[in-house]
């Protein structure tokens, strides 16, 4: 069976199709997979470690010119049916999906939809109406009636970190408490202006492994108990083992991969973009009392009080690690691929 993925514009919407990848070349070893991600260098890096055939598509921006961008990715997508001829389409949902899927229902193809998000987008919306599958990372989304609750899918390997490698990658000793700092793939300034500022601080109650984001600006000096990295790939799963606390955005593929690993959260949501669904995120993860929600604009003023609180009581942090662990459903790429190699007897 030819299978055609689409979902990009960072790492954390194609980390998520590639775990649903993996489980589908489990269940079918000759499944043909190719994917369609955006031009984002960051994306092709990921997809060439993980030996998954791709093409690239532009994603129609919302403005004066969108009409013609999504003609012409909208034909780009036509191309790209016609060269895989896939016999469904597995959608993460997002704005490079839409073309895709406009060109799949045109030709007839399945489609399944998966939505990470607690908040879905418009493009998810439009594409929900004609998927034959409608899955959802959280309950209740209310995408459609027959949805099914599959939670977010993470990569096996998320939750295979090795603490002793980590420590050795990082050069911390692991004898004090460790707060992962991470703005998901792309990186949070915001983040790292707090760090910047706040990082002596913060070193008197913990070490910190911070990820900046490629490109962004990190601390100059080096600093006992400090481990600064724009972005971890393969190492990724050894820092989630290190983290007592983490300190994240609110993306759908961040709070997934922190559940899985059952790590404790201060989520600081990305507001006012698309349908507030960080926010929505956050909140979600907060009512099961794996996180914390802090607000963009408490960020600067409340986070030393806030990692200080959580330190101090050990019982606590455990606790939350058990409610965090929770949110993580750990057959969910499984769940989905059934769907996906099924699509044409629905």
């Amino acid at each position: 069976m030819n299978i055609l993925c689409v979902g990009g514009g960072s790492v954390g919407h194609t980390a998520p199709a590639v775990a649903v990848i993996r489980a589908i070349q489990k269940e079918d070893p000759k499944a043909e997979i190719h994917m369609i991600c955006s031009p984002r260098e960051d994306e092709a890096a990921f997809l060439r470690v993980e030996k998954i055939p791709f093409t690239t598509l532009p994603i129609p921006r919302r403005n004066l010119f969108f009409p013609f961008q999504f003609l012409r990715s909208y034909r780009e997508a036509l191309s790209i049916l016609e060269r895989t001829k896939p016999a469904v389409i597995f959608s993460k949902g997002g704005g490079l999906s839409l073309p895709a899927c406009f060109a799949a229902m045109r030709r007839r193809i399945p489609i399944v939809l998966h939505e990470s998000d607690a908040r879905t987008g418009l493009a998810s919306r439009l594409i929900a109406w004609k998927a034959v599958k409608v899955c959802t990372g959280f309950p209740g989304v209310k995408l459609r009636p027959d949805e099914v609750w599959t939670g977010n899918p993470v990569r096996p390997q998320i939750t295979m970190g090795d603490r002793t490698q980590g420590l050795r990658r990082t050069g911390l000793s692991g004898a004090r408490p460790i707060l992962l700092i991470t703005g998901g793939s792309q990186g949070a300034q915001s983040f790292n202006e707090v760090v910047r500022e706040h990082l002596a601080d913060l070193l008197l109650l913990c070490d910190v492994i911070h990820l900046t984001g490629r490109g962004k600006q990190t601390i100059s000096e080096k600093k006992s108990g400090y481990f600064a990295e724009e972005f971890a790939l393969d190492d990724l799963p050894h820092l989630y083992a290190c983290a007592t606390l983490a300190l994240s955005r609110g993306g759908a593929g961040s709070i997934s991969e922190l559940a899985a690993n059952g790590i404790p959260t201060i989520v600081v949501p990305l507001e006012g973009v698309a349908q507030n669904h960080q926010v929505e995120n956050a909140k979600r993860a907060a009512a099961g009392g794996g996180a914390r929600l802090l607000l963009q604009a408490k960020l600067r003023s409340n986070l030393l009080s806030e990692v200080r609180s959580l330190l101090a009581h050990p019982e606590k942090l455990r606790e939350m690690s058990v409610a965090m662990r929770s949110l993580s459903l750990p057959d969910a790429a499984e769940k989905i691929a059934h769907f996906v190699l099924r699509a044409d007897r629905m």
